[in-house]
Order: structure tokens, then C-alpha cells, then sequence
């Protein structure tokens, strides 16, 4: 239940040992990479001076970013291409990581499958192009099949031109109107639904006046071969041969390639393993710096994954130089990024967090906070029994048969807790005449639900502005976490001003004087305007204001209304719990009242069905949102930053116990 510690990970090795450590680095699974070559330019990668090292040291001056291996990146190609041909799914194709073989062990089997389906591939192509083009011209010869006479003497007249083309259908009939004016014999051949076939002949001394008038009318010539001999109908009939001809020499490829998927579908599923390594492998190679003789990488390793490591490079160990440090080693430039380590019940509720944002390096985990308060806060907005369960339910469903963890998880937390705010109010699918409230009925006491709603914000307000402190001691920020309108100072105001209030309405007296009261307060206020300069006179750091005096004051006089219409706004805001409570009790009255107009009991029942499933969808949603709502806009803006970098090692799975810490549904 804490941002797990990292471990900056420097790693020195010669050329010949560098695809070797990215791949165990790949399948250990726990490395974040860094630019390197950014490391080395920052003075931030570890090289210390000793014996064993210093070609390292010395060849470090001549870094340059890793150049991508051409004949890798070629057989990757021929993998993919053979993948498509052999209709296979890379989702479906597990890594061996006891396989040692690399792209390059596979690479002349690969070579001679990729030449073979290469040329069926090429002739199914051509084939299938000579096809579509005999389908073509049958096509077009249909329209002529009429025509006793042969298509190469029509095409060698001396005198006339012979041609077929096509015209718009409002273009055909602009051209029946205009038949008188046109030099040519013009006869359709075909009616179709959007274009009309039609047969020109005219003489050769009139082309250029036909060709006016056609391309006004937007004619389109049909592309059909001079040098085919015969009648339309015997070239008919041989295109029809020729179509044999081909349709068996596809299928002929078709059968050849089902037999290389079968008889290499195993070896190309191999490759395709080793191709998914060699990719993960590229992400850490491209954040490698290489020189002439040796490679530098870096990155970020959870500090418990160490012996883990040193485990898996002991084949190098004696050739390889490895150094771990601190994040306090690392300059502050850089940051850590964030692995959050909660419980698989808590685990889900990590996704509400990280669509606010991700928590910084340094930053306390709210994840169980999340967890705990927003499961209260949908209770006492919706509870009931009945319709928790259902909301439960849905949540085992979600996680267990729909592949969706994070929904499910934080469904079933939502349904736990309405049951148990159902059982302290009394109802099960919105009746309150089957068990006995624990607690209290909402709509007897309307006051009492929305002051403990009040209360109830008091409460979780309280803990975020502790949050807020820790995190401030985290950073070693005396200015916020002592002195801040949401540190100390502000927690201390926001007390005193509450009990002030409470004890002035409730008894009529307060325990101090009223201008003292004013005075604590006042002087609380005036901590939170002057923070600045009073953290850096106690830390003796200067100057004392970071800006001109003037603009420092001026705004931190505004700081002083926001800081006061915040606290109104965000405790008031949870008056929204109550409320909802309420309208959830109204709501099924309504439908209860509905239900009562009708005499058959049937009936009846339906409607209170229809009801709660209204209330499940339609109030279920907006409470999900109000709670939401709560969460980021009242709790979150005192003390969560969310700036930090999401942890994402280069693994070949995500592992499935930590498939829900992505921080979507």
C-alpha cells in the first residue's frame, strides 16, 4: 500500500554481450528503460574509475545513439509478411523463453519459406489481376456478342472509327435530344442503373467534332484491345477459356500454400516468438548508447527486483559492469517513475486514482484512501441491499468473465457498501418494510442525514489535508506542509474555525473570548499569506521572495478568499451525500406510489421492477459520478499532485496480477 522503491540501473558491457542482456532484461520484465546517451551527456550514468573499467571510461567519450540493425529489421519483415500469408495471429503465439536461437539462428529457414511464398504470393496476385481483367472485357464484349463480325477488322476500318464508351444517365438523354446535331451512327447497347453503353461509328474526318461534343457530355471510352482477333463472341468464349486456365492455376497456389502452412505453420510460429522478443528487445536497444567496442543502457528497476538481475546476467557477470543508486543519487532532474503496490482488493480502486493522474516518486499512494472513502461515500448515497447485491454481482461478472478487473473490482467494492449502508438504512430493493434499520431511515430525519453528510466531508477533508502534511515532510517543504493554506496552518484554521462555530450554535458560548478566537484565526490566515518568506528565513535561504514584494502580497491576498470560499465550497460540497440518500428514498417512492394506482398485483410488481432498474442504471451512474466528483474536486485538490511517470518495464506480458494498475477500465 506504497509507491514501491527504485533503483537507477546502469549497465556497461561489450557489443557482443549487448543483445544478450536486452533479452534477459526483456524477460525478467522489470526495467523501465532511460535514455542513455541523455544520462551520459548529463553527467547522471554511474562510471567509477577502477582497473576493469577503464576501456569503458575511456571509450565513453565517443557515445553515439544505437544504429538499428538492418539484416534484423529485414527478417522481422519477411516474419510479418509471412504471418499475413499464413493468416496467423500474433495474440495467439506464446514467446519460448528457454529458446536461444534470435532471429538471426532462423534466419536461412525463414529466407527459404519467405521465398516461397513470396512467389505464390506474387503469382496469386498476377493471376487474380489477369482474372479480374478477363472478367473486364467479358464484360464489355456482352455488350457486342450481337455483332457477327470480326473485332480486329471493326478496329482497322480506313475510313470510320469504331469505338464503345459510356455516358451519364442525364447525359444520355442530352445526347438523344441532340442526335440531329451529332456526325456520327450513335447506338446503345446497354442500359445500366447509373452509366448507358453505347456503340459510335463515324468517319475519320469527323473525329475531332465528335470528340467535342463527347467530352461535353462527359463520354468515358471503354479500354478494350485492338489486336484481339474474332468475333465478340469467339473472343468471349476464349477469355472463358483463358478464365479456366487461370481459376486452376490459382488454385494451384492456393494449394501450394496451404501445404507450406502446414508443413511450416509450426517453425513460422517459432519465428514469430522470436520476433516478439526481438521487438521488446528494440525498445531497450533504442535507449542505448553505443561507442566502438562497448554499450551503456540505464533505467529504472524496483529496488527488490536486484538479485533477480544479477541472477539472470551471472553468464556475463565477469565481462559486465553493473551499478544500482538510490534516487537521491540521481540529480533531481530526473524522476522515478511510480509503481503503486496495493492488494489485488485494493488494486482496482488504482485506476480512480490514476485517471486524476499518476502519484509522483515522492508522493504518498492514496489508493486505499480512494479506496475506503469513495466506497462510503456511494453507500450513503445508495443504499440498499438489493440493489448492492446486483451491483456486487455485476462486479464478479466484470472481473471474472469479462476481462474487465478494474470495473469489476470497483463494482463489487460500490456493492459491498451500499448492502451494508442498505442494512443501517433499513432497505432491500428500495422497501423498508422487510428488515429493520440499524441505524436510521433517511427520510425520517432529513436534518440529521445532511448534517452527518457535513460531518462526514469534515472527516475525509481532515484526512486529505494530513495527506497533504505528509507529503510535505516527504519533500522536506516546510513552506507547504507547516505554513500553507492546505498544511498545517490551514488544517489548524479550518478546526478552529469549525469548533468555533459548532460550539457558538450549539451552547450559545465559546471556550475563549471572542477577539482572541478573531486573533488565532487572523493569525493563522496571515501564516498561510507569508509562508514564503518566513520557510526561507527559517531555512536561511535568499532571497526571501522569489518576485517583487508588491505582486507577492497582492496575490497572496487573494490566496486569503480563496483559502476562505474553499473550505465553505468543499466542506458544503458533501451536503450533496445526504442529499442523494434522500433523492434515492424519493426516487422508489415515486415509483411505489405508482405501483399502488394499479390493482393487479402483476402489475404492481412490474412497475417496482421497472423502478429499480431505473434507479440502477439512471441514479446508479449519476452517484458514480457524484462520488467522482468528490473524490478529485474536494479531496484530491488539497494534497494529490498526480505529476509523477506511470512505471512501464519492457516486458513480453504484463503480468496478470498487475493488469489492473494501468489505470483505465
Amino acid at each position: 500500500m506504497a509507491v514501491e522503491r527504485m533503483k537507477m540501473l546502469n549497465i556497461i558491457g561489450h557489443l557482443e554481450d549487448m543483445d544478450f542482456i536486452a533479452r534477459e532484461l526483456v524477460l525478467l520484465g522489470c526495467v523501465h528503460p532511460v535514455n542513455a546517451l541523455h544520462e551520459i551527456n548529463s553527467n547522471n550514468f554511474t562510471i567509477s574509475t577502477t582497473v576493469k573499467n577503464m576501456d569503458a571510461l575511456m571509450d565513453v567519450g565517443f557515445v553515439k545513439p544505437y544504429q538499428k540493425n538492418q539484416e534484423a529489421d529485414r527478417i522481422a519483415g519477411q516474419i510479418n509478411t509471412l504471418l499475413e500469408a499464413f493468416e496467423l495471429d500474433r495474440d495467439d503465439i506464446t514467446v519460448d523463453p528457454k529458446s536461444k536461437a534470435g532471429l538471426r539462428g532462423i534466419a536461412g529457414d525463414i529466407g527459404d519459406i519467405y521465398q516461397k511464398v513470396e512467389k505464390c504470393r506474387k503469382d496469386t496476385e498476377s493471376l487474380n489481376g489477369e482474372l479480374a481483367r478477363n472478367r473486364e472485357l467479358k464484360e464489355h464484349f456482352g455488350y457486342l456478342a450481337g455483332l457477327d463480325f470480326p473485332w480486329q477488322d471493326l478496329m482497322e476500318m480506313e475510313n470510320f472509327d469504331f469505338r464503345v464508351g459510356t455516358f451519364s444517365r442525364e447525359n444520355t438523354v442530352k445526347l438523344r435530344t441532340n442526335y440531329g446535331n451529332i456526325p456520327a451512327i450513335v447506338y446503345p447497347v446497354k442500359s445500366g442503373k447509373e452509366r448507358d453503353v453505347v456503340v459510335t461509328i463515324v468517319p475519320k474526318t469527323l473525329t475531332v467534332e465528335l470528340e467535342r461534343i463527347y467530352s461535353a457530355l462527359g463520354y468515358q471510352s471503354l479500354q478494350i484491345p485492338h489486336e484481339l482477333k474474332g468475333t465478340p463472341a469467339q473472343i468471349i468464349q476464349d477469355l472463358e477459356e483463358k478464365e479456366r486456365d487461370r481459376m486452376a492455376q490459382l488454385k494451384a497456389c492456393e494449394e501450394t500454400m496451404q501445404k507450406t502452412r502446414e508443413e511450416y505453420g509450426p517453425l513460422v510460429r517459432r519465428a514469430c516468438g522470436e520476433l516478439i522478443l526481438y521487438e521488446k528487445m528494440k525498445e531497450i536497444n533504442n535507449e542505448t548508447a553505443c561507442s566502438n567496442d562497448f554499450f551503456y543502457m540505464a533505467g529504472w528497476i524496483p529496488a527488490g527486483e536486484k538479485k533477480r538481475l544479477e541472477a539472470r546476467l551471472k553468464p556475463v557477470k565477469e565481462r559486465t559492469l553493473l551499478f544500482c543508486k538510490d534516487p537521491e543519487q540521481v540529480d533531481k532532474s530526473v524522476s522515478p517513475p511510480t509503481r503503486l503496490k496495493n492488494s489485488g482488493v485494493l488494486r482496482p480502486f488504482e485506476a480512480l486514482v490514476r485517471m486524476y493522474g499518476t502519484p509522483s516518486y515522492n508522493e504518498a499512494d492514496p489508493t486505499v484512501f480512494v479506496a475506503l472513502s469513495y466506497m462510503v461515500l456511494f453507500g450513503a448515497m445508495f443504499g440498499d441491499v438489493g440493489q448492492g447485491l446486483v451491483f456486487f454481482l455485476a462486479g464478479l461478472i466484470l472481473a471474472k468473465w469479462k476481462s474487465r478487473p478494474n470495473l469489476g473490482g470497483v463494482f463489487t467494492g460500490m456493492g459491498i457498501s451500499s448492502m451494508v449502508f442498505g442494512v443501517l438504512y433499513g432497505s432491500v430493493f428500495g422497501l423498508e418494510n422487510w428488515i429493520p434499520p440499524l441505524l436510521i431511515r433517511p427520510m425520517d430525519d432529513i436534518t440529521t442525514m445532511l448534517f452527518a453528510a457535513i460531518g462526514l466531508g469534515v472527516v475525509l477533508l481532515s484526512i486529505a489535508y494530513l495527506f497533504n502534511i505528509w507529503n510535505a515532510i516527504r519533500r522536506m517543504d516546510l513552506e507547504e506542509g507547516l505554513l500553507g493554506q492546505n498544511g498545517a496552518a490551514g488544517l489548524l484554521f479550518f478546526w478552529t474555525l469549525l469548533i468555533t462555530v459548532l460550539l457558538y450554535f450549539q451552547k450559545g458560548k465559546l471556550p475563549l473570548p471572542m477577539p482572541v478566537i478573531v486573533l488565532i484565526l487572523a493569525g493563522l490566515l496571515i501564516l498561510t499569506v507569508v509562508k514564503e518568506p518566513v520557510a526561507n528565513l527559517l531555512l536561511r535561504k535568499k532571497p526571501l521572495y522569489r518576485e517583487r514584494v508588491s505582486d507577492y502580497y497582492i496575490e497572496g491576498g487573494f490566496g486569503i478568499l480563496e483559502t476562505l470560499l474553499s473550505m465553505l465550497s468543499n466542506t458544503i460540497s458533501f451536503v450533496r451525500v445526504g442529499a442523494f440518500a434522500l433523492n434515492h428514498v424519493g426516487l422508489f417512492l415515486a415509483f411505489r406510489t405508482l405501483s399502488e394506482m394499479i390493482r393487479n398485483s402483476g402489475g404492481k410488481a412490474v412497475v417496482l421492477i421497472i423502478g429499480n432498474i431505473v434507479i440502477l442504471g439512471l441514479e446508479g451512474l449519476i452517484v458514480f459520478i457524484q462520488g467522482l466528483r468528490l473524490e478529485y474536486y474536494e479531496l484530491f485538490s488539497k494534497f494529490y499532485d498526480g505529476a509523477g511517470i506511470p512505471y512501464h518495464p519492457v516486458a513480453l506480458t504484463v503480468p496478470r496480477k498487475r493488469r489492473t494498475s494501468t489505470g483505465s477500465f
